[in-house]
């Protein structure tokens, strides 16, 4: 039997080549709406599969889920990062990258947390909306909502970096660090706010070990009031 350990770890790593491969055909394609399009085909795996991607669950946050989600989020880098590396080795034409980068290099740090803020949001509806209605389009309008607005996405800027092999200075870790904590914000603004009854079964944090599997807070639903004569009360 596989430990919790083992199944968070790999769910991630699948996670960040899921969103590595979305990224590889939004460069690849010649078309940006259908680039935009079909990068939706990795967070619908995502989703369909079960993986853990970090922009999906950081919008349950909660004190005793930061290691797990920064742990999350670095395998989530990792392997979106080799996946575009790889990719930039072959034959496809991924030229289109450079300009790609340094638009959101060369940004300002406060528009790019402004912009990784509407990504959150955007990811949250995706996620929410999905597991609601399992409709695709539910993942495929704001995963093109965010793509064409040029919001940034944590995950896939990493695999943007590597596949442009950029050196990493320290501005470049900040900036990237301020699009992590953006992404929360903009999917915590949803989630805290107005939290619906159920939203723990949407976007709990996966546990990283079994000790935290068995002390997970349980969702009890109540059932409706009844009165004396078995009558449901409004």
């Amino acid at each position: 039997m596989q430990s919790t350990f083992y199944q968070f770890t790999l769910k991630s790593l699948l996670a960040g080549i899921c969103i590595g491969l979305g990224c590889v055909i939004y460069i690849a394609s010649p078309i940006v709406y259908v680039g935009t399009f079909l990068f939706s085909l990795g967070l619908m795996t995502i989703l369909i599969k079960g993986y853990y991607l970090y922009t999906g669950k950081v919008g349950d946050f909660t004190p005793s889920a930061t290691f797990r989600l920064i742990y999350m989020f670095v395998l989530n880098g990792i392997a979106c990062g080799a996946t575009t590396y790889l990719f930039s080795l072959t034959r496809i034409d991924l030229s289109h990258i450079h300009d790609v980068v340094n638009v959101k290099l060369n940004d300002t740090m406060y528009s790019s947390f402004i912009l990784a803020m509407g990504c959150g949001a955007m990811m949250h509806i995706a996620y929410y909306c999905f597991n609601k209605g399992k409709n695709p389009l539910y993942v495929i309008m704001p995963i093109m909502f965010f793509m064409l607005a040029g919001f940034e996405h944590c995950v896939a800027n990493c695999g943007f970096f590597a596949m442009a092999q950029v050196h990493m200075t320290p501005e470049h870790w900040l900036r990237l660090a301020l699009i992590v904590v953006g992404n929360g914000v903009g999917s915590l603004i949803f989630t805290k706010l107005l939290p619906p009854a159920d939203l723990h079964d949407v976007h709990g944090v996966p546990p990283l070990f079994e000790r935290e599997a068995t002390t997970a807070p349980v969702v009890v639903k109540k059932s409706p009031d009844k009165d004396a004569q078995g009558n449901t009360r409004i």
